[in-house]
This record gives structure tokens, C-alpha cells and sequence, in this order.
């Protein structure tokens, strides 16, 4: 892979992964709706919600990472047709562009298309039926990635991605323990009732298990990205706590969540790994490393930036 073209590079994921691609001597083109620091890399503002915006970009020696979309579960239940126009119909556009110039697509889905209550760990098999608009949307562009290599020869991979979490997250589970408790560190109330199950992949990691896709997966195949490592949500907001020196917390459980969440869900990654991609940073070095990072963008400010971005 000599030549990358990122959309969402002003992202969370979307960053990391071009900061990575430079690092790897890759040549890449963030693309972005809003003007994004790519670091020494060419950035270029665009929409693709509009047809053939990425045309003049890619060709086939031309890796896409798909990255742009909306990604909020709550978001996508208040409203769906934003999320619909946001996903669905951006990606049909970026597919039909990777049709018409021979590019290869790298496409980011979620375990939000998962049924719910399944035997975990969850494999790339196991059975897809959404419970939120969000689910809906990636599980169609799952599918419509999936008809342009069957029916176009398209070089298009699924990378499914789980929890990602790091320094520059603004929002999500990690992040809101930590506001919290930097708020109350006598106490903290939690959605649901504790018993909540994800699995946490570090950024780096996140971002090198996508070029790993790219440079050796399949052509037409889908790819768990996790750590594969079960995590009880109670016991993830005390390892934050303690990262925070904080380990006698009360923590109180509301009993209820967003409509559209998954009670439980982590990934079986063989898969993944029989690519050779290994995760390098475990749950408590990442911890550290976010949560320190936390601290120091609340202490310049740049945390009120980053979550108006």
C-alpha cells in the first residue's frame, strides 16, 4: 500500500488512522468536511454525501478508508433519517466512486448489527438483526459493500469494528466515567445495571488492525476488530477510578440505558488474528495513557475544542 485517501480524518479513528499510514511511509489524502490538521499529510475538505466527490482522488493503486459517517446509537433513534442519508447514502456514493476508478475499500461497520442475546464470543457469523437505526444503516452498508464485489469485482473489506477507546475521545463509556468522576469522586451512577459486557481495543491497535485488513485480508470478507476480551462496565468504571486514584468509589447503578443499546456483546477475533495482528497495548497501559491524556487536555482546555469538533 503506497497511496491512502481517508474520509472522516478529522475523526476519532479516522485521525489515529492517518497519523498511522504516514508513519508506515504511506502517502495519504485526508479528506474531511471540515478543515482537519493531517499532520504534514495533504488534506482536502469534501462531502460525500455528494456523488463522485472522491472520483478525482482515487484510482487503482488507491486504498479508501471509508471513516465518515454518523455514529452516535442514540443519535440514530432520535433521528433516523439523518443517520440513513449520513451512512446509507454516503456509502453507495463512495462505492460507486471505488467502482468507477478501481480503488480498494476498507469500510468500518459496527456490532450494532449483531442480534442481541447471542452466544458470545461473537463471530462474523453469528446472526445480524439490528436493534437500533444506527444497526440498520451499517448492516445495509455491509450488504451493499458486499453486492459491488459480488456483482462489480469491487475490492471491498469489512472491518467491524467494537470498542475503541483512546486519547481524543470525546464521548463514549471511558470518557463519561471520567467527566463524572472528576466531578464526584465519592460516587458515580452508571446506565444500566453494571452487568453490561464489551471488549476495548486500544487506538493504535485499532488503527493497525485496519491497515492489516487492507494490506492482507480478503477481498469480500468481513473482520471482527476487538480485543476479543470481555469487560464488565462496572468494573471498567472502578479501573478508571483507580486510574485516577480513586479506588474506593460507590458506584451506583441506574437500571436503564439509551433504547437501541446491546446488554452484552464481545468478538471472537481468530479471524483477525490468523491475519498476524496481535494488539500490543493491554486494557490497564491504555487506561493510563487515556486518562492521563484526559487530564491534560481538561488542565490546557483543549477538551472544550475537541468535543465543539
Amino acid at each position: 500500500m503506497r497511496k491512502a485517501v481517508v474520509t472522516g480524518a478529522s475523526g476519532f479513528i479516522g485521525a489515529a488512522l492517518v497519523g498511522a499510514l504516514a508513519r508506515d511511509g504511506v502517502s495519504v489524502i485526508a479528506c474531511s468536511r471540515r478543515k482537519t490538521k493531517a499532520g504534514g499529510c495533504e488534506s482536502v475538505e469534501l462531502d460525500v454525501r455528494e456523488p463522485d466527490a472522491l472520483d478525482s482522488l482515487l484510482d487503482d493503486k488507491t486504498t479508501l478508508f471509508h471513516m465518515a459517517g454518523h455514529t452516535s446509537v442514540a443519535g440514530s433513534v432520535k433521528e433516523p433519517l439523518f443517520d440513513f442519508e449520513a451512512n446509507v447514502s454516503a456509502t453507495l456514493n463512495v462505492l460507486e466512486s471505488v467502482r468507477n476508478t478501481g480503488a480498494r475499500l476498507i469500510f468500518p461497520s459496527s456490532p450494532a448489527v449483531f442480534a442481541p442475546g447471542q452466544s458470545l464470543p461473537l463471530t462474523e457469523t453469528a446472526v445480524k438483526r439490528p436493534s437500533s437505526p444506527y444497526g440498520a444503516a451499517k448492516l445495509a452498508c455491509e450488504g451493499y459493500v458486499q453486492a459491488y464485489h459480488a456483482c462489480y469485482g469491487v475490492d471491498a473489506r469489512i472491518a467491524r469494528i467494537f470498542n475503541v477507546y483512546g486519547p481524543g475521545m470525546t464521548r463514549f463509556a471511558i470518557y463519561d466515567f471520567w467527566r463524572k468522576i472528576s466531578r464526584n469522586r465519592e460516587r458515580i451512577e452508571i446506565l444500566g445495571d453494571g452487568e453490561q459486557i464489551r471488549d476495548y481495543l486500544y487506538l493504535d491497535d485499532a488503527a493497525q488492525a485496519m491497515i492489516t485488513i487492507a494490506e492482507i485480508g480478503e477481498p469480500g470478507e468481513d473482520y471482527n476488530v476487538a480485543s476479543g476480551i470481555p469487560v464488565r462496565t462496572a468494573d471498567l468504571a472502578r479501573q478508571v477510578a483507580a486510574c485516577m486514584g480513586t479506588r474506593d468509589i460507590n458506584l451506583t447503578t441506574l437500571g436503564r440505558s439509551f433504547p437501541g443499546d446491546i446488554g452484552k456483546w464481545y468478538a471472537d477475533v481468530r479471524k483477525l488474528t490468523s491475519l498476524g495482528f496481535e494488539a500490543t497495548i493491554s486494557l490497564q497501559d491504555g487506561l493510563a495513557t487515556t486518562i492521563s491524556a484526559f487530564e491534560s487536555a481538561h488542565t490546557t482546555g483543549d477538551h472544550l475544542n475537541e468535543a465543539r469538533a
